[in-house]
């Protein structure tokens, strides 16, 4: 009965667990998809409009209605780009010709520069030339690098299109870090090639074996310039499948498949299925325990009982044999009068005994007989409960087990060598909604030597996010909103200023910008903790946050951190 109960109870949470862990792990990926599905779209939405913005220029327009246009003419569309695109924050911005040759660009005084190249073989500019939006995702075939052109047909006065503009944005979606350790994602084109992954090994694959014919097109186009695209043997997907399981032959992921119908993507999100295993095996094994120490008690219980009664009964018989033995020669009244007492004495024993045992033992039986008959009924959750007041008698032996089994850690920032341009990056990403509402003009100012610093990675984008966004406020009642950005190396430290043209601080707030709750902001708008916290940050980081008025107007925030090796990455 022992093992049929205890076999039932396990089978009962395994199922139970499992069902539960695998709903749990869908739904975590599906919150994944959402989210990864939602930064590219909106990735891609944000300069949507800026190519079709700028073929409305009518110095870019007067340029491609010259047939010989002056260099004074060139130079100033160039400059327009280049403005543009440092505006908006995009990797390249061009105009080309009808042919498909390049007469301006934002890098036109790049070694690199597009000016003079014909890209008349990009799909973007075939589109574009047929008076639609183009749009395509491949590597620059002159800089190398990954990116996602838009293009717009340029018109003249008559309607004709008389030229394309093109613009080339980053997609700054990390591909790598915390965020990607348990799971993993793949951004695969039309042609089901990944061009974007958190595992570097799967880039630039393909999801299954291309035909001649598409590989001959990716050739002609150069969307991946000279990349030899093979298959992912060792990860065999069904395209079509919404949700499927998987294994690459080292993990098992639960994918989850969603479609970008505007760019022609299907993001893939691969989800370590592991933890399923894990809570499934770590709840049987705290289960089998619990069953152990039930058994156990029983055991115990029923050894006591069975104890007491062969006591008890060896008792009588000792009592019995006593009593014969010294009645033998009385006569039968006499016999019956001892036996009389005899039995009195018993019951006396009796009651005294059952009122020590009876109590628990009523109980228990009663809890066990519940629990047999809630089994047989199909209310195991019942019977759980009524199992866990039996064991009530080992609740402080379960709590020292509990107690040991509990670790907790303090989490504490790792002081390592970390990227300041991608902590200012990834801070610049995070405000960006908040500037793209306003007419802030940023400017920044960056050195090679800058890039690498001592700190923790999390806790320095924490400090950055907080000077710009405080930044950002302060230049909202101004005419004209600036921030500048500079990075500085001396004497062994990287310091980061930010700077805004806002009204500055004043004498009397100056000594206690870095308190907690101190605020000038009006109710409401802020607790006055920002401050504080990325002051406590730096000086945990063997940095410090210091501030004054700019002479130019304005405050201006400095962070100092020890620079890493030479200011690059040992």
């Amino acid at each position: 009965m022992a093992i049929l109960f205890s076999a039932i109870t396990l089978l009962t949470v395994y199922y139970a667990v499992r069902q539960n862990a695998e709903q749990r792990l869908q739904q975590e990926t599906a919150v994944l998809s959402q989210q990864l599905v939602s930064q590219l779209e909106a990735e891609l939405e944000r300069h949507k409009y800026l190519p079709t913005l700028l073929a409305e220029n009518p110095e870019a327009q007067a340029l491609l209605q010259t047939a010989s246009p002056l260099p004074d003419a060139v130079l100033r569309v160039n400059r327009i780009l280049k403005k543009a695109n440092r505006i908006a924050n995009t990797a390249d911005t061009y105009l080309m010709r009808p042919d498909g040759l390049t007469i301006a660009a934002s890098n036109w005084d790049q070694a690199s520069t597009f000016v003079g190249r014909n890209f008349s073989f990009r799909p973007y500019f075939q589109q574009a030339v047929q008076g639609h939006l183009g749009r395509y995702y491949a590597l620059g075939t002159t800089s190398g690098e990954r990116g996602y052109y838009f293009a717009s047909s340029v018109r003249g006065e008559n309607g004709q299109i008389i030229g394309v503009m093109v613009v080339k944005i980053r997609i700054t979606i990390q591909e790598s870090g915390r965020a990607w350790q348990a799971a993993h994602f793949m951004v695969a084109d039309p042609e089901g090639v990944v061009f974007m992954s958190s595992n570097p090994a799967w880039r630039l694959h393909s999801l299954q074996a291309l035909s001649a014919e598409v590989l001959a097109s990716l050739k002609q186009n150069h969307r991946y310039a000279d990349t030899a695209i093979t298959p992912l043997t060792h990860l065999r997907l069904d395209t079509t499948a919404t949700l499927q399981s998987v294994s690459d032959g080292h993990h098992q992921y639960l994918v989850q498949r969603t479609g970008m119908e505007s760019a022609g993507w299907t993001l893939y999100i691969l989800n370590d299925a592991s933890s399923v295993t894990r809570s499934v095996v770590l709840t049987l094994l705290l289960t089998a325990f619990m069953l152990a120490l039930t058994l156990l008690l029983l055991y115990l219980l029923w050894k006591n009982q069975r104890q007491r009664r062969e006591y008890e009964q060896q008792a009588r018989e000792q009592l019995e044999a006593k009593v014969e033995e010294r009645t033998r020669e009385l006569r039968l009244t006499q016999g019956e009068l001892v036996q009389a007492a005899k039995m009195a004495a018993l019951g006396q024993l009796s009651a005294g005994i059952n009122h020590e045992i009876n109590n628990p033992l009523t109980a228990i039986r009663a809890y066990a007989d519940n629990a047999a008959q809630f089994l047989d009924i199909g209310k195991p959750d019942i019977a759980r409960s009524n199992l866990m007041e039996i064991v009530g008698l080992t609740e402080r032996m379960a709590t020292i087990t509990r107690q040991l089994k509990t670790f907790s850690r303090k989490s504490a920032g790792q002081i390592e060598t970390c990227d300041l341009h991608r902590a200012l990056d990834s801070a610049l990403g995070i405000i960006q909604p908040k500037l793209a509402q306003t007419r802030i003009a940023l400017e920044q100012q960056r050195a090679d030597n800058t890039r690498y610093v001592q700190a923790d990675l999390v806790w320095l984008e924490q400090i950055l996010v907080n000077l710009l966004s405080n930044a950002a406020e302060a230049v909202q009642e101004q005419a004209e909103q600036c921030i500048w950005i500079a990075l500085q190396q001396a004497d062994g430290q990287v310091c980061v200023s930010v700077r805004d043209n806002g009204p500055g601080i004043s004498e009397q707030a100056m000594p206690h910008v870095f308190e907690a709750f101190f605020t000038t902001k009006t109710i409401g708008k802020g607790l006055g903790l920002g401050l504080s916290i990325s002051y406590r940050l730096a000086r945990d980081m063997h940095g410090n946050l210091g501030v004054r008025n700019a002479p130019e107007g304005g405050a201006m925030f400095t962070l100092s951190l020890q620079q890493a090796a030479d200011g690059s990455q040992p």
